[in-house]
């Protein structure tokens, strides 16, 4: 506690996957209000494979991802929900289907992250529980690029509810309440095990552990509310 008290100076480098860009940058405004001396770098990467090989190389202190990676030896520590759902554009056939089953997916063009991303890998995991094969008709690399191709009507997609707030709220992209979903995942703060954190490191990662949770609850409970009530009763 004395070392997090005399916290007035101090770099801190934060390695995160794509995903995590649409909330990690707010939690990092916060935390800068409370502690204006330390200097916060910001790595984004694609995937959680280059996150990996950053933590590797000792280049950042703490990654924010969601599975935890198998490769090193790591400390991680779960911090708050992270759902996943099926998404689409406006005046879908499926939406006036209300609660669709993973079947009425059948023939639909899927737009999907490429294969080393956590999303693509949650989705596949997905569809093997419900033996469905998605018809996959294009792969990118960018949330993004697959939300405007999305709105463009060029097929459905699954990706993180973190990632589509503002295209939810301006309706030009729906939330699918397919059966089962939202998939539930966890967001994990990580670093090297064998790495003695600095206070600034610690001091952030007590922050997010602490105050995301409620952060992104809230941001969820908006976007899912509307999907909740127009389900058939």
């Amino acid at each position: 506690m004395a070392r997090f008290k005399r916290l007035e100076h101090g770099l801190l480098t934060i390695g995160i996957v794509s995903t995590a860009k649409y909330f990690v940058p707010q939690m990092l405004a916060r935390f800068h209000e409370e502690h204006p001396g330390v200097d916060v770098r910001l790595r984004v990467v694609g995937n959680r494979e280059e996150l990996v090989e950053l933590m590797q190389a000792a280049e950042v202190d703490l990654s924010v991802m969601g599975r935890p990676p198998k490769e090193i030896v790591t400390r991680s520590e779960a911090f708050a929900a992270h759902p996943l759902v099926f998404v689409c554009p406006p005046r879908h056939p499926l939406l006036r289907l209300g609660h669709p089953p993973v079947s009425a997916l059948e023939g639909h063009a899927f737009i999907v992250r490429e294969q080393s991303s956590g999303t693509r890998n949650a989705m596949e995991m997905f569809f093997a529980e419900h033996r469905f094969e998605p018809r996959i008709t294009m792969e990118m690399s960018s949330n993004e690029t697959i939300k405007q191709a999305v709105m463009a009507g060029m097929g459905l997609s699954f990706l993180s509810l973190h990632t589509i707030g503002l295209e939810v709220r301006s309706g030009l992209m729906h939330v699918l309440d397919v059966e089962g979903t939202p998939l539930m995942r966890m967001w994990n703060v990580v670093h090297l095990q064998s790495r003695v954190l600095s206070p600034a490191a610690e001091a952030f990662r007590y922050f997010i552990i602490e105050r995301a949770e409620a952060h992104l609850l809230a941001h969820d409970e908006a976007l899912l509310r509307p999907v909740a009530a127009a389900a058939p009763r």
